[in-house]
Protein backbone atom coordinates (compact mmCIF):
# COMPACT_ATOMS: atom_id res chain seq x y z
CA UNK A 1 0.00 0.00 0.00
CA UNK A 2 2.74 2.44 0.97
CA UNK A 3 4.58 1.63 -2.26
CA UNK A 4 1.50 2.51 -4.34
CA UNK A 5 1.02 5.79 -2.45
CA UNK A 6 4.66 6.74 -2.95
CA UNK A 7 4.42 5.99 -6.70
CA UNK A 8 1.26 8.12 -7.06
CA UNK A 9 2.89 10.94 -5.12
CA UNK A 10 5.94 10.92 -7.44
CA UNK A 11 3.63 10.91 -10.50
CA UNK A 12 1.78 14.03 -9.38
CA UNK A 13 4.96 15.93 -8.63
CA UNK A 14 6.73 14.95 -11.85
CA UNK A 15 7.69 18.18 -13.72
CA UNK A 16 6.39 16.93 -17.08
CA UNK A 17 3.01 16.12 -15.57
CA UNK A 18 2.84 19.52 -13.88
CA UNK A 19 3.67 21.22 -17.18
CA UNK A 20 0.89 19.33 -18.97
CA UNK A 21 -1.61 20.29 -16.29
CA UNK A 22 -0.62 23.97 -16.50
CA UNK A 23 -0.93 23.92 -20.30
CA UNK A 24 -4.38 22.35 -20.03
CA UNK A 25 -5.51 24.94 -17.48
CA UNK A 26 -4.19 27.78 -19.65
CA UNK A 27 -6.02 26.38 -22.67
CA UNK A 28 -9.27 26.22 -20.72
CA UNK A 29 -8.84 29.84 -19.62
CA UNK A 30 -8.22 30.99 -23.19
CA UNK A 31 -11.27 29.07 -24.39
CA UNK A 32 -13.41 30.66 -21.69
CA UNK A 33 -12.22 34.14 -22.74
CA UNK A 34 -12.97 33.39 -26.38
CA UNK A 35 -16.58 32.55 -25.57
CA UNK A 36 -17.03 35.36 -23.01
CA UNK A 37 -19.59 37.98 -23.97
CA UNK A 38 -18.13 41.41 -24.71
CA UNK A 39 -18.66 44.19 -22.18
CA UNK A 40 -19.68 47.76 -23.03
CA UNK A 41 -19.26 51.30 -21.73
CA UNK A 42 -21.16 54.34 -23.04
CA UNK A 43 -19.60 57.79 -22.75
CA UNK A 44 -21.81 60.79 -23.39
CA UNK A 45 -20.87 64.44 -23.76
CA UNK A 46 -23.87 66.47 -22.53
CA UNK A 47 -25.84 68.51 -25.06
CA UNK A 48 -24.61 72.08 -25.35
CA UNK A 49 -21.16 71.11 -24.06
CA UNK A 50 -18.18 71.16 -26.45
CA UNK A 51 -16.52 67.78 -26.76
CA UNK A 52 -13.42 67.77 -24.54
CA UNK A 53 -10.29 67.99 -26.68
CA UNK A 54 -8.68 65.06 -24.88
CA UNK A 55 -11.54 62.60 -25.45
CA UNK A 56 -10.72 61.40 -28.99
CA UNK A 57 -6.95 61.08 -28.33
CA UNK A 58 -7.66 59.07 -25.18
CA UNK A 59 -9.94 56.71 -27.09
CA UNK A 60 -7.27 56.27 -29.77
CA UNK A 61 -4.61 55.53 -27.17
CA UNK A 62 -6.78 52.98 -25.37
CA UNK A 63 -7.55 51.25 -28.67
CA UNK A 64 -3.86 51.11 -29.61
CA UNK A 65 -2.81 49.77 -26.22
CA UNK A 66 -5.51 47.08 -26.21
CA UNK A 67 -7.36 48.45 -23.19
CA UNK A 68 -10.48 48.47 -25.38
CA UNK A 69 -11.20 46.05 -28.22
CA UNK A 70 -13.46 48.37 -30.19
CA UNK A 71 -14.71 51.96 -30.21
CA UNK A 72 -17.16 54.04 -32.23
CA UNK A 73 -17.16 57.82 -31.79
CA UNK A 74 -20.32 59.68 -32.82
CA UNK A 75 -20.25 63.48 -32.71
CA UNK A 76 -22.09 66.69 -33.65
CA UNK A 77 -25.41 65.73 -32.09
CA UNK A 78 -28.48 67.27 -33.74
CA UNK A 79 -32.16 66.75 -32.87
CA UNK A 80 -34.09 64.24 -34.94
CA UNK A 81 -37.19 66.44 -35.08
CA UNK A 82 -37.37 70.19 -35.70
CA UNK A 83 -38.02 72.12 -32.51
CA UNK A 84 -36.56 69.42 -30.27
CA UNK A 85 -33.14 69.45 -28.63
CA UNK A 86 -30.30 67.01 -29.11
CA UNK A 87 -29.98 64.63 -26.15
CA UNK A 88 -26.19 64.78 -26.19
CA UNK A 89 -23.29 66.36 -28.08
CA UNK A 90 -21.21 63.21 -28.59
CA UNK A 91 -21.43 59.51 -27.82
CA UNK A 92 -18.56 57.01 -27.59
CA UNK A 93 -19.33 53.29 -27.68
CA UNK A 94 -16.55 51.30 -26.02
CA UNK A 95 -16.32 47.53 -26.32
CA UNK A 96 -14.20 45.22 -24.16
CA UNK A 97 -13.49 41.52 -24.68
CA UNK A 98 -14.98 40.59 -21.29
CA UNK A 99 -16.24 41.92 -17.97
CA UNK A 100 -12.83 41.74 -16.29
CA UNK A 101 -11.18 43.97 -18.88
CA UNK A 102 -13.98 46.53 -18.51
CA UNK A 103 -13.56 46.55 -14.74
CA UNK A 104 -9.79 47.08 -15.07
CA UNK A 105 -10.37 49.97 -17.49
CA UNK A 106 -12.91 51.52 -15.14
CA UNK A 107 -10.47 51.30 -12.25
CA UNK A 108 -7.26 52.36 -14.00
CA UNK A 109 -8.16 54.44 -17.07
CA UNK A 110 -11.64 55.94 -16.62
CA UNK A 111 -10.51 58.41 -13.90
CA UNK A 112 -8.54 60.28 -16.59
CA UNK A 113 -11.80 61.29 -18.32
CA UNK A 114 -13.21 64.78 -17.67
CA UNK A 115 -15.76 64.77 -14.86
CA UNK A 116 -18.42 66.40 -17.03
CA UNK A 117 -18.88 63.23 -19.08
CA UNK A 118 -21.57 60.65 -18.37
CA UNK A 119 -19.81 57.28 -18.19
CA UNK A 120 -21.95 54.16 -17.73
CA UNK A 121 -21.49 50.43 -18.04
CA UNK A 122 -24.16 49.01 -20.35
CA UNK A 123 -25.48 45.76 -21.79
CA UNK A 124 -26.23 45.17 -25.48
CA UNK A 125 -29.74 43.70 -25.41
CA UNK A 126 -29.94 43.14 -29.17
CA UNK A 127 -27.36 43.65 -31.89
CA UNK A 128 -26.96 43.02 -35.61
CA UNK A 129 -24.78 44.28 -38.44
CA UNK A 130 -24.08 43.86 -42.13
CA UNK A 131 -20.66 43.80 -43.73
CA UNK A 132 -19.13 45.37 -45.66
CA UNK A 133 -20.39 48.88 -44.90
CA UNK A 134 -18.95 52.37 -45.09
CA UNK A 135 -19.76 54.16 -41.84
CA UNK A 136 -18.42 57.45 -43.23
CA UNK A 137 -21.39 57.46 -45.66
CA UNK A 138 -23.90 56.20 -43.10
CA UNK A 139 -26.51 58.17 -41.17
CA UNK A 140 -26.52 57.44 -37.43
CA UNK A 141 -29.65 57.94 -35.34
CA UNK A 142 -29.62 57.35 -31.58
CA UNK A 143 -33.01 56.96 -29.89
CA UNK A 144 -32.86 57.53 -26.14
CA UNK A 145 -35.43 56.10 -23.72
CA UNK A 146 -35.74 55.78 -19.96
CA UNK A 147 -37.30 52.39 -19.13
CA UNK A 148 -39.88 52.32 -16.36
CA UNK A 149 -39.83 48.53 -15.94
CA UNK A 150 -37.33 46.01 -14.58
CA UNK A 151 -34.30 45.10 -16.71
CA UNK A 152 -35.55 41.60 -17.52
CA UNK A 153 -38.87 42.97 -18.72
CA UNK A 154 -37.16 45.53 -20.94
CA UNK A 155 -34.81 42.86 -22.27
CA UNK A 156 -37.87 40.77 -23.19
CA UNK A 157 -39.35 43.80 -24.96
CA UNK A 158 -36.10 44.33 -26.88
CA UNK A 159 -35.96 40.71 -27.99
CA UNK A 160 -39.64 40.30 -28.91
CA UNK A 161 -40.49 43.76 -30.25
CA UNK A 162 -37.38 45.72 -31.25
CA UNK A 163 -35.29 42.93 -32.74
CA UNK A 164 -37.87 41.84 -35.36
CA UNK A 165 -38.35 45.48 -36.34
CA UNK A 166 -34.60 46.03 -36.69
CA UNK A 167 -34.05 42.73 -38.51
CA UNK A 168 -36.77 43.60 -41.00
CA UNK A 169 -35.06 46.90 -41.82
CA UNK A 170 -31.77 45.07 -42.10
CA UNK A 171 -33.28 42.54 -44.50
CA UNK A 172 -34.51 45.47 -46.61
CA UNK A 173 -30.87 46.73 -46.72
CA UNK A 174 -31.70 50.12 -45.23
CA UNK A 175 -30.30 49.43 -41.74
CA UNK A 176 -26.71 48.14 -41.72
CA UNK A 177 -26.09 48.03 -37.97
CA UNK A 178 -28.19 48.27 -34.82
CA UNK A 179 -27.66 47.90 -31.09
CA UNK A 180 -30.02 48.50 -28.19
CA UNK A 181 -27.94 49.32 -25.11
CA UNK A 182 -29.29 49.44 -21.57
CA UNK A 183 -27.23 51.24 -18.95
CA UNK A 184 -26.56 49.50 -15.66
CA UNK A 185 -28.38 51.61 -13.11
CA UNK A 186 -31.58 51.58 -11.10
CA UNK A 187 -34.93 51.77 -12.90
CA UNK A 188 -35.71 55.39 -13.68
CA UNK A 189 -32.02 56.36 -13.82
CA UNK A 190 -30.80 53.95 -16.49
CA UNK A 191 -31.25 55.00 -20.11
CA UNK A 192 -31.73 52.70 -23.09
CA UNK A 193 -30.01 53.86 -26.27
CA UNK A 194 -30.93 52.43 -29.65
CA UNK A 195 -27.97 53.11 -31.95
CA UNK A 196 -29.11 52.76 -35.57
CA UNK A 197 -26.78 53.00 -38.56
CA UNK A 198 -28.59 53.58 -41.87
CA UNK A 199 -26.69 52.81 -45.07
CA UNK A 200 -26.90 56.39 -46.42
CA UNK A 201 -29.33 59.36 -46.46
CA UNK A 202 -31.49 57.65 -49.08
CA UNK A 203 -31.81 54.57 -46.89
CA UNK A 204 -32.96 56.72 -43.98
CA UNK A 205 -35.76 58.16 -46.13
CA UNK A 206 -36.73 54.71 -47.40
CA UNK A 207 -36.84 53.34 -43.84
CA UNK A 208 -40.11 55.18 -43.14
CA UNK A 209 -42.06 53.11 -45.69
CA UNK A 210 -40.16 49.94 -44.75
CA UNK A 211 -41.13 50.30 -41.07
CA UNK A 212 -44.75 51.03 -41.91
CA UNK A 213 -44.97 47.85 -43.95
CA UNK A 214 -43.09 45.85 -41.31
CA UNK A 215 -45.33 46.92 -38.45
CA UNK A 216 -48.42 45.59 -40.19
CA UNK A 217 -46.79 42.28 -41.10
CA UNK A 218 -45.27 41.75 -37.65
CA UNK A 219 -48.52 42.53 -35.88
CA UNK A 220 -50.25 39.85 -37.95
CA UNK A 221 -47.54 37.20 -37.85
CA UNK A 222 -45.34 37.69 -34.76
CA UNK A 223 -47.05 37.05 -31.38
CA UNK A 224 -44.22 38.59 -29.38
CA UNK A 225 -44.31 41.81 -31.39
CA UNK A 226 -48.10 41.93 -31.26
CA UNK A 227 -48.02 41.50 -27.48
CA UNK A 228 -45.78 44.50 -26.88
CA UNK A 229 -47.04 46.85 -29.60
CA UNK A 230 -50.07 48.22 -27.69
CA UNK A 231 -48.21 48.57 -24.36
CA UNK A 232 -44.77 49.84 -25.43
CA UNK A 233 -45.49 53.43 -24.37
CA UNK A 234 -45.95 52.24 -20.78
CA UNK A 235 -42.58 50.49 -20.69
CA UNK A 236 -40.40 53.54 -21.28
CA UNK A 237 -40.24 57.30 -21.56
CA UNK A 238 -39.28 58.51 -25.03
CA UNK A 239 -36.51 61.04 -24.32
CA UNK A 240 -35.80 61.85 -27.97
CA UNK A 241 -33.77 61.08 -31.08
CA UNK A 242 -30.34 62.47 -31.96
CA UNK A 243 -28.59 62.43 -35.33
CA UNK A 244 -24.83 62.05 -35.00
CA UNK A 245 -21.87 61.78 -37.36
CA UNK A 246 -19.34 58.97 -37.47
CA UNK A 247 -15.94 60.38 -36.54
CA UNK A 248 -12.61 58.68 -37.14
CA UNK A 249 -10.17 58.70 -34.27
CA UNK A 250 -6.90 60.61 -34.60
CA UNK A 251 -3.62 58.69 -34.84
CA UNK A 252 -2.63 57.61 -31.32
CA UNK A 253 0.20 59.49 -29.68
CA UNK A 254 3.54 57.69 -29.72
Amino acid sequence: VFTRIASWHRLILHPIMIQKILIAVASLCLAAQAFAAPAHVLIRVPAGTPQPAELAPLLAQWKKSGRISGVVLLTQGKPEKPGDKAIFESLALLEFPNENSAELWQRDAAPSLPAILRVRRADALVHGELSPRDSKRSVFLVNTYTPSVARERYKEFAQDYLKPLYEGQQAAKVLVRYTMFLERDVVGQADALGVLEYRDPGALVAATAVKLDLRGKLTASNPGYAKFDPIKAGLRKDVGGTFVSFTELPPPAR
